[in-house]
C-alpha cells in the first residue's frame, strides 16, 4: 500500500473527474483504493500481490486510505463481527496495529492513526445512513442489516484500546 501511495503521489486527475463517492480533488490528496480489505486482495504463492475492485477509488489522504486498511486487516471492527471470521485474539489488537503501521512505514503513532480510524468509522456509518435515506438499495440493505450499529459498537470497543 505504501508503494502504491508513493507511486500515485504526483498524479493529478483532470478537473472534471467524477468519483463514485463524490469526493473532490485538492492538493495533498492521493487517489486511494478506499476498500483495500482482505476480500479485495490478490495473492500468489501466499504473498499479497495487489488489490482489485477499485470501484471506490477516489481522492483521499494517505491516512484515510490507511485507516480503512487497518480497520480491515488488524482487524479493528466490532468483536462480534470479526470473531466468526476467526479473529478472537482481541488482546493483540494494539500490537497488531503497531506492526501493520510499521510494515506500511507510518511515521506517526498508532494512537494518531487510531483517531483517523475512528473518524473513518463515524463517517462510514453516517454515509450508510445518508445513502439509505436517499433510497440507494445496497445501503438500505446495509442499514437494515445493522451495519451502522455494528460500526458504532466498533467505535465503543476501540475507545478501550490502549497503547
Amino acid at each position: 500500500m505504501r508503494e502504491f501511495h508513493e507511486a500515485v503521489a504526483g498524479f493529478v486527475p483532470p478537473p472534471d473527474a467524477v468519483w463514485r463517492e463524490g469526493g473532490h480533488w485538492s492538493e495533498g490528496l492521493i487517489i486511494g483504493h478506499n476498500d483495500a480489505a482482505p476480500y479485495n486482495a490478490a495473492w500468489r504463492a501466499g504473498r499479497l500481490t495487489g488489490f482489485f475492485d477499485w470501484d471506490y477509488a477516489g481522492p483521499v489522504t494517505r491516512e484515510w486510505d490507511l485507516a480503512f486498511a487497518a480497520f480491515s486487516w488488524v482487524p479493528l471492527h466490532a468483536r462480534h463481527v470479526v470473531a466468526p471470521q476467526g479473529f478472537t485474539a482481541f488482546e493483540t489488537r494494539a500490537e497488531r496495529l503497531r506492526r501493520f503501521l510499521g510494515a506500511y512505514g507510518w511515521d506517526g503513532s498508532a494512537a494518531e492513526l487510531l483517531n483517523v480510524v475512528k473518524a473513518w468509522i463515524s463517517a462510514h456509518a453516517d454515509g450508510i445512513r445518508r445513502l439509505a435515506a436517499a433510497g440507494e438499495a445496497a445501503f438500505v440493505r446495509f442499514r437494515d442489516q445493522g451495519v451502522p450499529v455494528d460500526l458504532e459498537r466498533a467505535l465503543a470497543e476501540l475507545d478501550a484500546l490502549r497503547f
